[in-house]
């Protein structure tokens, strides 16, 4: 019904924003990474989902056609909802998302609120084929991203989220390093943050 929305941020709450138009105020759900991406009184542009439910319309909206892509194909899951798919879009951004669905990191996505073990397994069984139209990098021949599961729980295991981990893991330009110095190279890259 609605392809974006284009206004004024008049609220901030931890799972939904309020956008002025018109002089009506909508409440958006959003993710977290959406949340960090638009200020209070400042314009945004949100692309939106429209959620129909028996009793109730939910507006879900996205920094990004990405995200929205990615937000439809996990609705798209059995088992996945709106609420479970906005988990997973707060704890990663899309392309660490792709990643970890591409490179099938279950111990990662189970990370996210909502998602155990066997609703991981099950958004990789049904996804990881589609995830590549969504995407630039092929994951699974790719073979510059064969240490990327072992950087990023090294990096975890530092305390760094898997979000971080990933993020700086994506900034390295030379992925044919060894283990190493992908890491340290890694660490580079998240002290200039």
């Amino acid at each position: 019904m609605f392809y974006y929305m284009n206004g004024m941020v008049t609220e901030k709450g931890e799972d939904y924003i309020v956008i002025e138009i018109g002089g009506i105020g909508y409440k958006v759900f959003v993710s977290a990474n959406t949340i960090s991406d638009v200020m209070i009184q400042n314009k945004a542009k949100v692309f939106t989902h429209l959620h129909v439910k028996e009793d109730d319309l939910i507006l879900y909206g996205f920094s990004s056609k990405t995200e929205l892509s990615l937000f439809k194909l996990l609705i798209s899951v059995k088992s996945v909802g709106p609420k479970v798919a906005l988990s997973l879009l707060s704890c990663f951004r899309p392309k660490d998302l792709m990643i970890a669905i591409g490179t099938k990191d279950i111990k990662s996505l189970k990370q996210a609120p909502g998602i155990g073990k066997k609703t991981a397994e099950r958004i990789i069984l049904e996804l990881k084929d589609k995830i590549d139209i969504y995407s630039d990098i092929s994951y699974t021949n790719n073979t510059s991203l064969n240490n990327m599961p072992d950087v990023i729980e090294a990096l975890m295991s530092l305390g760094y989220s898997y979000s971080e981990a990933a993020t700086a893991f994506s900034m390295i330009e030379d992925k044919e390093k060894s283990l190493d110095e992908l890491i340290k190279e890694a660490l580079k890259q998240l002290s200039r943050v």
